[in-house]
């Protein structure tokens, strides 16, 4: 066998076959990445809608009960007969209420002490009913500041619901309901 035979040469693949397999690597792997974040950005969106759902139904929650608190609060001033008007005019009654208190102490006292000195029994019984009278009235103006301060409570916890906000009201009213508490306390040592 004469024929020449070409010497066994292992084949080589041109470096272009390289290129193309590492680029097909490359593309698969990109889209395995790319489906991937695609799935994650859907997982995450239907979590987005999730929440907003929650915080939607928070929300009509919150708008509810903000609802009923107002209607309750309307009945609550309807029995009062108090308005969030009336809180201005209520801290004034409640000053009047314990001048007169205050006043009216003062007569019981003397009219104690002169039931004390009287000398006879028609004096004395004349006293002692005029002591009785401003005692009497005495009760009558802590009655009144205590119906008064009531009133003030209530005028200041309406003005919360004046606002579509009731967060922004809160520390207003918590202002107002520290001078009232303050001033009724005050009404009610007074005397």
């Amino acid at each position: 066998m004469t024929a020449e035979s070409p010497p066994d040469e292992k084949k080589h693949r041109s470096p272009w076959m390289w290129v193309s397999i590492v680029l097909a690597i490359v593309a698969v792997g990109l889209l395995i990445w790319a489906l991937k974040a695609n799935s994650d950005l859907n997982s995450t969106q239907e979590d987005v809608s999730d929440l907003q759902t929650q915080v939607d139904q928070g929300q009509e929650t919150g708008s509810r009960f903000v609802a009923a608190a107002k209607t309750a609060f309307a009945e609550l001033t309807s029995q009062l007969g108090a308005t969030s008007d009336d809180l201005a005019n209520a801290e004034q009654d409640v000053n009047d209420a314990q001048q007169t208190a205050d006043q009216a102490q003062q007569d019981a006292d003397a009219a104690q002490e002169s039931a004390a000195k009287a000398k006879d029994k028609t004096e004395k019984a004349n006293a002692e009913a005029d002591q009785a009278k401003a005692e009497a009235k005495a009760a009558e103006s802590k009655a009144a500041i205590a119906g008064d301060c009531a009133k003030a409570y209530v005028s200041a916890i309406g003005s919360l619901f004046e606002g579509e906000d009731v967060r922004a009201q809160a520390s207003q009213v918590r202002e107002q309901l520290q001078g009232i508490t303050d001033q009724c306390k005050a009404a009610f040592g007074g005397t």
